[in-house]
């Protein structure tokens, strides 16, 4: 491989577009070979935005291409039939989060990157954010003590009425878009597997998925997680950990603009702190950490995504029904 990464982006949406296509460019690890997309009509914004190829037809890109990797940002359900369709080619994968809609497509997907020998990560931006190194430097450094209750929160004002994540087969619904964010968070702030998980998922009249959810994740130890989510709501992306000293709030924890920086505030009994957060493109810095890394921890970004399924299937199946 060259000292750049040459990537192929499957799917050209929102966050493709806003997003992940221009980390790949801006990042200074990688570069930019090809876009995909089953949807004509996007041909020429990616040629006039990027100058880059479009094709319609993704094994045709993989025969004719020449690119080290692939970034899939693609609706969740058919992250699996895309991944069956690159694997055999040995390029290494970066996904969007969810990287499966389900355990049994993650197992599937473990299969693959064994049998083909490449690796396969799944893509939380979030967490390269510079604000959490911070956050977790002044937690280690003992300002609010021992933590003992990590809160989440996530939501949004109603999408679209055809957006993918308003339908089932897509692998839409909550748990699985904003919900998964909170979860990872709060297994990775404790570095633990939750012992014990509830959930109270519910789905307002209409809709075919889950739209809000409640969930408990017990990690033992007395340690625990209040994860809230939700679509159609007022926007919320907060973060807040309860000490045995004081309580810390992170004011905009899961997706923000390269530019944005949120406010940091610790209480405890005698006094208020408040911290600016640097601003930071955690999109590109999610590149530059899969270029460096891609061929070190592939067993570990194995069993990271594995376990973040088993919670996310865990808390789905508390979901009894919903409105026709």
């Amino acid at each position: 491989m060259d000292s750049k990464m040459k990537f192929v982006v499957v799917g050209c949406g929102n966050i493709a577009q806003r997003c992940a296509i221009p980390a790949i460019i801006n990042s200074g690890a990688s570069t930019l070979a090809c876009v995909v997309d089953i949807d004509e009509s996007k041909r020429d914004l990616v040629l006039e935005r990027y100058q880059v190829p479009f094709e319609t037809d993704l094994k045709h890109v993989l025969d004719t291409y020449e690119c080290d990797a692939v970034y899939i940002s693609t609706p969740n359900a058919i992250h699996v039939q895309i991944i069956e369709t690159i694997a055999p080619y040995g390029k290494q994968i970066l996904c969007e989060k969810p990287l499966a809609s389900s355990l049994e497509d993650a197992e599937r997907i473990a299969e693959l990157g064994e049998k083909y020998n490449i690796s396969i990560f799944e893509g939380y931006m979030y967490q390269f954010h510079e604000q959490h190194k911070v956050k977790n430097q002044l937690i280690a450094d003992g300002e609010i003590g021992i933590p003992q209750l990590f809160q989440g929160w996530f939501g949004f004002p109603p999408l679209p009425p055809n957006d993918f994540r308003y339908k089932k087969s897509l692998g839409g619904g909550c748990v699985l878009d904003a919900c998964a964010y909170l979860v990872h968070s709060a297994r990775h702030f404790y570095n633990a597997e939750p012992v014990n998980v509830y959930a109270v998922l519910s789905a307002e009249e209409g809709y075919e998925v889950e739209t809000h959810a409640t969930i408990l994740l017990d990690f033992g130890a007395g340690r625990a997680a209040t994860l809230v989510t939700g679509f159609n709501n007022k926007y919320k992306s907060e973060q807040s950990i309860w000490g045995s000293k004081g309580l810390l709030r992170l004011e905009r924890a899961y997706a923000l603009p390269p530019d944005f920086q949120s406010k940091l505030t610790i209480e405890t009994q005698n006094e208020t702190m408040e911290y600016t957060m640097p601003s930071c493109n955690h999109f590109e810095e999610e590149i530059r950490y899969f270029v460096a890394n891609y061929n070190q921890h592939s067993k570990e970004w194995k069993r990271e995504f594995l376990a973040q399924s088993k919670v996310l299937a865990t808390v789905k199946s508390y979901l009894i029904s919903v409105h026709d």
